[in-house]
Parts: structure tokens; C-alpha cells; sequence
């Protein structure tokens, strides 16, 4: 088990979320490939939750979420879900609640594992030793065999070469929430707030940013998503995609004589229709090119939107001190938890 899964609101939501991912429809194939061993199938996040109530565990590892690879075309996902199963019943089901899954959305077909940390049994905890990792090693290497398929034949390379493929899919997904995050966030706060409520989390590490994937424990520095996905492009790219009424204004005759200006580039605007367009140009009433506010004025003007929606907020709501403004979010708060609840039972009917 590669990942601890620490609880963030509480243990049922932090396990509920890492289900949602692992089991996803467009993943598993609706599902299909999905085992649940000793919870309920339709609810195992509550069957853990309730499993660690029962043995009054509220300590903060509530699940380890591991990963089995296979070589690229040399297995169906028919025989890695069974191999994955076989694994997870061999190691962990006499004592522990498991999901088993299987994603073909990438290249390579591999398997998910999400294990309670509590026992069923007892409440004793699994501890994820050093022997555990060795165990489940051998034993996915023995059914592998069984299997006719390709292990790693030199070990101490072996999860290296295994986390590649998964910390490929991890980088995948944060590039793709990011991207739709900035097409639905206007203000830099917004959006890394709005990732925060995805499961990641960002840090700064010496003079770059990094992020962390709900489901990978390791660090993954934003400049190596790309250029446009550091921390800095990211607000440039918030800024660029709205269109501040001050541009609008100071453009507007420029793009009522775009044709005219457009001809005058490639050199077909002859006579006085192009003296006028040059004489425009050497005036500055034309631009050369499409002007950009600086900087410095963008992060002003995002500024002053900020305090704007704030103040309205607060004006609107007659909010008057930090107690109403505690209540007025915890209000929301309870609204988005169970619209996004909502909607997550609207993904799997």
C-alpha cells in the first residue's frame, strides 16, 4: 500500500472520496469491474465509517489506497480484476473491508485497492510495514506467474517502475480539473479554493509551488504539468479569459475598422482609405497591436473586483459582524455538501 489516506472533515467524506475516484463509471466500465470484499456494495464508505465507530478508531490514517500494474496488451481486464481480487483476498480480506478495481480508461490496465485501516474483526489497525510491501510483492509476482504474465525480475527497481504509470494518470488528472476550474473560477482564491474542494492541495517547497493529488502522497511541482500550468500563469490565464469592460472601451474603434485595418497590413489598402489608416496608426488611435494591461494593473483591478463582490456579499446579506459571517458560511456550506451529494447519486443511477 503505496498511500495513506488521511481524513481532512471527517473519516465516511475522506473515504468517500477516494471511492469515487477508484470506482469511477467511465474507469471501471460502469462498475463492472468493481469487487467489494466484506462492506456493502452499495454504501462501503459507510460500512468502514462504521466499523471504525464500532472500535472508537479516530485515529488519522482511515484507509491505504495501493495500485497493481500490468505490462501494456498482456492482459485483459477480465483476468487483472480477478488477479486483483485474488491479491486483495490472499492479503487483507480474513481481517479487513476492501475495494477492488480495475481502470482501462489509460494504456495500461491496473488495479486500485482501498483498504480500511481499522479491522472488522478486532479494531486492531493495519500498520503498513516494510514486510507487508514485501508480501504483497511476492504474492502479486506468484499470481502474475500463475497467470502467464511479466514480473520485474530485479525487485529493487520494481516501484519505481510501477508508480510511473500511476503518477502519469495522477498529472493527467490534475491537468484536467485545473483546466476546467480556470474556465469556471474568475479570481485566483476562487480557484484554489475550488481545487481544495477536489482533494488537492497546494504548497510552496523553497521557490516553486507544488500540488498534491488526493491519492498521491509524493509532491508534484506545478512547472512540471507545463508552462501555463505555474502558479503565476494560472492567474494570467484567469485574467486573460475575462473581458474587463475597460478593454472593451478603449478597443471598440478599433475592431469597427477591422477590415480596413486588416487590408492595410497586408498592403491593399491604397489611396485615402490607407493614408487615413496610417495616419490613425502614427496617431496611436490604432494599435499596432492588441494592447495589454500591465501586470501590476490586472492585480489591481482583481483587487478591486474582490472587494467589490465582498462588500455586496456582506450588504446583501446584512451581514454586520464575523459570528453572521461564520453562519452565513456554514449555511452555504451545508447547501453545496448536499447538492454535490445530489449529485454524485444522479452519476451512479
Amino acid at each position: 500500500m503505496d498511500n495513506a489516506i488521511k481524513y481532512v472533515e471527517n473519516d465516511e467524506k475522506t473515504i468517500e472520496k477516494t471511492f469515487d475516484y477508484i470506482s469511477n463509471d467511465e474507469k471501471t466500465d460502469g462498475k463492472k469491474y468493481a469487487t467489494y470484499l466484506n462492506c456493502d456494495a452499495f454504501q462501503p464508505q459507510k460500512s468502514m465509517s462504521t466499523t471504525k465507530k464500532m472500535f472508537d478508531d479516530t485515529k488519522q490514517i482511515v484507509a491505504y489506497h495501493g495500485y497493481q500494474s500490468f505490462k501494456i496488451g498482456e492482459v485483459t481486464a477480465d483476468i487483472a480484476h480477478e488477479i486483483g481480487v485474488r491479491l486483495a483476498q490472499e492479503l487483507y480480506a480474513d481481517r479487513f473491508e476492501v475495494i477492488v478495481t480495475t481502470h482501462l480508461d489509460k494504456k495500461h490496465i491496473h488495479n486500485h485497492i482501498l483498504l480500511n485501516s481499522t479491522s472488522f474483526v478486532d479494531g486492531k489497525r493495519f500498520c503498513n510495514m516494510k514486510k507487508d510491501y514485501r508480501r504483497m510483492q511476492e504474492i502479486s509476482d506468484k499470481l502474475c506467474l500463475e497467470y502467464g504474465l511479466s514480473v520485474i525480475k530485479n525487485p529493487q527497481y520494481k516501484s519505481k517502475k510501477v508508480n510511473y504509470h500511476v503518477l502519469n494518470s495522477y498529472m493527467k488528472d490534475i491537468k484536467k480539473d485545473m483546466d476546467i476550474l480556470v474556465q469556471q473560477s474568475n479570481f485566483v482564491n476562487v480557484f484554489w479554493d475550488n481545487m481544495k474542494k477536489k482533494g488537492y492541495a497546494l504548497e510552496r517547497i523553497g521557490e516553486e509551488y507544488a500540488i498534491y493529488h488526493p491519492y498521491y502522497s509524493e509532491p508534484i511541482f506545478l512547472k512540471t504539468l507545463g508552462e501555463q500550468y505555474r502558479y503565476e500563469n494560472i492567474e494570467d490565464r484567469l485574467t486573460d479569459r475575462r473581458i474587463l469592460p475597460q478593454e472593451t472601451e478603449h478597443t471598440k474603434s478599433y475592431y469597427q475598422c477591422k477590415e480596413y485595418y486588416k487590408k492595410y497590413k497586408r498592403k491593399q489598402l491604397t489611396g485615402p482609405a490607407g493614408i487615413r489608416v496610417a495616419y490613425l496608426i502614427s496617431l496611436n488611435v490604432l494599435p499596432t497591436r492588441k494592447q495589454k494591461l500591465s501586470k501590476e494593473a490586472r492585480q489591481a483591478l482583481r483587487k478591486l473586483d474582490m472587494f467589490v463582490k465582498e462588500i455586496e456579499l456582506l450588504y446583501h446579506n446584512k451581514i454586520e459582524d464575523i459570528n453572521q459571517l461564520d453562519d452565513y458560511q456554514q449555511v452555504k456550506q451545508n447547501e453545496l455538501d448536499k447538492l454535490i451529494k445530489e449529485r454524485k447519486y444522479c452519476y451512479y443511477r
